[in-house]
């Protein structure tokens, strides 16, 4: 206020209404950069642990499946080292690895002519099975301690030696301690079981029957590892599983989030994969499987998080999604057969 003469006037000066309107909008335009950046960091915070969570979960499953089959076919006839099942592109896969304990020795059974000749009945039909003790890998000093009363040993098929077309497989478990004695004139170990005994927890994998006759068997205690995604997707939390059928277990978690597994398979010296191979043939190397080309599918726990995609049974379902693949050389079997795989040379 300011005195005129005798008057007194009032000063109008202020913010006009273009003004404040100019300070809004600049207030707005800065507090929505700030929310937009806090909102950023909000969803990588959410989404940077799930993306650790999605690579470490796939990755132990890849190494997992890697291990099994490294030794696939270690002492096992080349026809039962690998079986598969394919599921298509879409659904999962599921695999069996066969290989030996590398802790307990294999061994042969006496073949019948040794015990006297007439029909050669299937080891399922006898409670005695007489196991050469020489044909013990590694040599045992004392035999009769190779293998353990309670214990699921199996006889497999070395070759279709009762011509059924079919491969042959049957687990039993020792009803007494081994013991050595003279059958046939030699020094015979002697393993009692129940025959025909439905052993708990054991399912045999799809592809076998328990017709094996001692005279093209191998004894041992193998291990016998299956992988398979449960539930199949779309259900929630889809998961790699194993269980080793050998220990008559259930199915374990391997790797949580897993939606795919998809295998193939190359045979003998060949870079071709394939995804359903022949059944191998005993006397070709080129149709052993030496090569195991492995994918496992991925995703996070959350949908709609940044990179997500669209699922293949839902839209809706907008995880993100990884995949991670490896070749696996099969030692064992490149080893058995003589061929170069993975840059190595097994002869």
């Amino acid at each position: 206020m300011k005195r005129v003469g005798t008057r007194f006037s009032i000063d109008a000066s202020g913010f006009t209404l273009v003004e404040v309107m100019i300070a809004l909008l600049l207030t707005l335009t800065v507090m929505a950069s700030v929310f937009g950046l806090l909102h950023r960091g909000s969803e990588s915070f959410r989404r940077e642990p799930e993306i650790s969570d999605l690579n470490q979960n796939t990755r132990y499953g890849v190494d997992t499946m890697s291990r099994d089959l490294i030794m696939a076919g270690y002492k096992t006839p080349a026809h039962s080292a690998v079986l598969w099942h394919n599921g298509g592109l879409i659904d999962p896969d599921e695999v069996t690895v066969i290989y030996a304990d590398p802790d307990v020795p294999t061994s042969e059974p006496l073949k019948c002519s040794a015990q006297g000749g007439g029909p050669c009945n299937t080891i399922n039909q006898s409670s005695t099975l007489n196991i050469d003790p020489d044909t013990l890998d590694p040599h045992q000093t004392h035999p009769e301690n190779a293998y353990q009363e309670g214990w699921i040993l199996f006889a497999i098929e070395t070759d279709d030696c009762n011509g059924d077309g079919e491969i042959g497989m049957y687990p039993f478990e020792l009803s007494q301690p081994p013991s050595m004695t003279s059958a046939g004139g030699a020094p015979t170990l002697k393993l009692n079981h129940n025959p025909g005994h439905q052993i708990s927890g054991i399912n045999m994998p799809g592809g076998f029957n328990g017709e094996v006759h001692p005279d093209c068997a191998i004894i041992g205690k193998f291990k016998v590892i299956q992988y398979r995604v449960s539930p199949l997707p779309p259900s929630p939390n889809p998961t790699l599983e194993r269980r080793d059928l050998s220990n008559g277990e259930p199915w374990i978690p391997v790797a949580r989030n897993i939606e795919n597994l998809q295998l193939q398979y190359a045979l003998g010296s060949s870079t071709n994969f394939v995804d359903t191979p022949a059944v191998p043939n005993l006397y070709d190397p080129s149709t052993w499987i030496t090569q195991v080309r492995l994918s496992l599918v991925g995703r996070s726990d959350s949908t709609n998080l940044q990179g997500g995609s669209e699922g293949v049974f839902d839209p809706d379902d907008t995880h993100v999604r990884k995949t991670f693949a490896t070749t696996v050389s099969l030692r064992n079997m490149a080893l058995a057969a003589g061929v170069q795989t993975g840059g190595e040379y097994y002869n």
